[in-house]
């Protein structure tokens, strides 16, 4: 085959996010199908607060923080909501994705601390607490139980930082996102099986790539699509590698990742396993079953034009990819909607079979040790999440949006309005009320699928296979090791080498060396393995 190239690139590390806060109050009564609140004599009117006072939010948790909420409160029944049930004058800023830290940074430099701060990692709610900004809050949280059982041990576990919970989990972070997808029909027209091994997964690259699966007679197809991110990484927060590290779990590893491999505190980056799958993905590399330019290939929108296109037969990619408008898309590109499915993922030779890592409750709320230190705003705070996060009645505004517009009752039961949540101009009117979906859940079916009734099933095949990681987590990037980022770096740049056979895996242990040697990655395991027994972890 001569359709293949080989092009360079480099990779990088791993982490994730979280946040909320809470307490008692009252339910208000969400109006029949009007959309908007109605108001009753319990909390939602204020009576169990006989004063209003103002509670300012930084809602740095928002999903849309590109549309701004109104600031004409009439004109946000969320946000009326929210007020009504704890009698407050709820001032929230929604800052743009790309100015959260720098955005509060200036505020609180200025004096003007937000009451309640949502904090996207567990490194900066750690600074913010360290500093003195924010209250630690094991004492507040005893007196909101239905908060506290909204979220598990382990989410509550990450909200732990010398003994002391310095915040309350945000939004449930979602799991098994990216998984397998392969051309079921290209299986069926070669008389293949999905693979359920490396070397299966390979052989059906092959098949895909050199038994012309499509029947056009030509030789323009691939077994694989994949790409690797701009900064180099083959994975990512949020689980969006592109399929390089899902090879890679099935050796039980990721690059640049702290793990237990059994029962021992393992470095991934030198670990053997390591070198076992890069000996495997230069092998498929090296069998030209790639497209040629995935090394360009650095984001999602140019990972899933190759999907749409019709000429790959595997991809890893997130699970709603079939989603109606995903095959409006696929049609609009080829012609025709392939039999695009999902499959379990491989088992490796040490028995790893991992559709992605497990996601770390990192987002949090936190609370300003000013307001902490006014009883009855700390009081109304942990209401107000309380009520946000665990009341029934308003869940599926706080999930949903718009009731009689983006859902309603159906046989007692909230149901989407699925014409109107495709429905461009009307969804793009209520794009806003995203910023407050903080308490949906991580796997509502209801939430995520509303066009197409197999996504769900898609979804249930990735978290199948949930691979735990309890103690990267807990690693934090020691602001005095001047060498990080260079690390870093020399180690995506040299796996990718490995990948492409530019540099031969007979040089591996020259690698390891390498990374004592000059970058200091001894000091660098001694730093880490005492953070993890500070945190409990024995190594």
């Amino acid at each position: 085959m001569n359709k293949k190239n080989r092009v360079g690139s480099t990779i990088s590390l791993l982490l994730a996010s979280s946040m909320i806060l809470a307490a008692c109050g009252g339910n208000p009564a969400p109006a029949a199908s009007t959309g908007t609140p109605a108001t009753d004599k319990g909390a939602a009117s204020g009576s169990n607060f006989e004063k209003k006072i103002t509670i300012t939010a930084y809602n740095a948790g928002g999903f849309n923080p590109g549309n701004q909420p109104p600031t004409n409160r009439e004109e946000d029944p969320l946000r009326l909501m929210l007020e009504k049930a704890v009698n407050i004058d709820l001032q929230m800023t929604v800052p743009p994705a790309d100015q959260i830290k720098p955005k509060l940074n200036t505020m609180v430099a200025s004096g003007d601390i937000p009451d309640m701060i949502f904090m996207t990692d567990r490194l900066t709610a750690v600074q913010y607490y360290d500093q003195g900004i924010t209250a630690d809050l094991d004492e507040a949280i005893k007196g909101y139980p239905e908060l506290y059982n909204r979220f598990d041990k382990e989410a509550w576990g990450s909200m732990l930082y010398k003994g002391k919970t310095i915040g309350t989990p945000g939004y449930e972070l979602v799991n098994g996102i990216n998984g397998w997808w392969i051309r079921n029909d290209w299986l069926t027209k070669l008389n293949l099986k999905a693979p359920t091994t490396p070397e299966e997964l390979l052989a059906v690259m092959k098949a895909f790539t050199q038994n012309d699966p499509d029947g056009n007679g030509k030789n323009d197809t691939y077994g694989f699509a994949t790409g690797i991110l701009k900064d180099g990484s083959f994975s990512n927060p949020g689980n969006s590698g592109f399929g390089w590290d899902a090879i890679m779990m099935m050796y039980g590893v990721v690059p640049n990742m702290v793990d237990s491999i059994d029962g021992k505190v393992t470095f991934t980056n030198t670990d053997p396993r390591m070198k076992e799958a890069l000996t495997f993905m230069n092998q498929i590399v090296a069998a030209n079953v790639v497209d040629p330019d995935w090394v360009t290939t650095n984001d999602n929108t140019a990972l899933e034009k190759k999907m749409l296109t019709g000429k790959y037969g595997i991809v890893y990619r997130d699970w709603r990819a079939m989603e109606l408008a995903g095959q409006q898309k696929m049609k609009d590109a080829s012609g025709e909607v392939p039999d695009w499915t999902t499959i379990a993922p491989m088992k490796g030779p040490h028995g790893d079979q991992w559709s992605s890592y497990e996601q770390f409750q990192s987002n949090s709320w936190a609370i300003s040790k000013k307001a902490a230190k006014d009883p009855e705003k700390l009081k109304r705070i942990m209401s107000l999440l309380q009520y946000w996060y665990t009341d029934k009645e308003a869940h599926p505004y706080f999930s949903y949006g718009q009731k009689g517009v983006m859902w309603d009752m159906v046989d007692g039961k909230p149901a989407r309005l699925k014409e109107n949540m495709t429905n461009k101009e009307l969804a793009q009117k209520w794009q806003w009320q995203n910023n407050y979906y903080l308490p949906r859940g991580g796997n509502d079916p209801l939430y995520f699928n509303f066009t197409y009734e197999k996504t769900d099933s898609y979804h249930q095949t990735n978290l199948k296979y949930i691979k735990p990681n309890k103690i990267n987590p807990l690693v934090l990037v020691d602001q005095n090791d001047t060498q990080y980022n260079d690390r870093i770096k020399y180690v995506n740049e040299n796996l990718l080498k490995f990948i492409l056979g530019k540099e031969p895996l007979a040089n591996w242990d020259n690698f390891v060396n390498t990374l004592d040697s000059k970058f200091n990655y001894k000091k660098y395991k001694e730093d880490v393995l005492k953070q993890l027994a500070d945190s409990g972890v024995k190594s």
